[in-house]
């Protein structure tokens, strides 16, 4: 992938704290990558109502980031922050050949 091409992402997870019988997610920093950001709309991204979604991302690298299912991306730097949210959520992670491909969704 050329250079020009991928845009540094913050890596985040979450630790879930149960206080009195709520459960909440409390977001870490864990590091960042780079990922080629594209939206490849097809059909399996349209809505039962026939719209298209493009709150989803498709991130693509050849470089194995300890990136997993659950974990959250942001484009800002949240190196330095005590309490954020990530602009996205990772749905999947796949490799095809030697490309890996992470499935980014917009978080509410």
């Amino acid at each position: 992938m050329l250079l020009r091409d991928l845009r540094k992402v913050y890596i985040s997870t979450y630790e879930e704290i149960e206080d009195h019988g709520e459960t909440t997610k409390k977001w870490k920093y864990k590091n960042t990558a780079w990922l080629n950001l594209q939206q490849d709309v097809n059909e399996l991204d349209r809505k039962s109502t026939g719209e298209v979604d493009y709150s989803i991302y498709k991130g693509r690298t050849t470089v194995d980031y300890p990136i997993e299912k659950g974990n959250g991306i942001s484009f800002e730097d949240i190196s330095n922050a005590e309490n954020f949210a990530p602009g996205y959520r990772v749905l999947d992670k796949n490799k095809i050949g030697n490309t890996f491909v992470y499935r980014l969704e917009k978080m509410q």
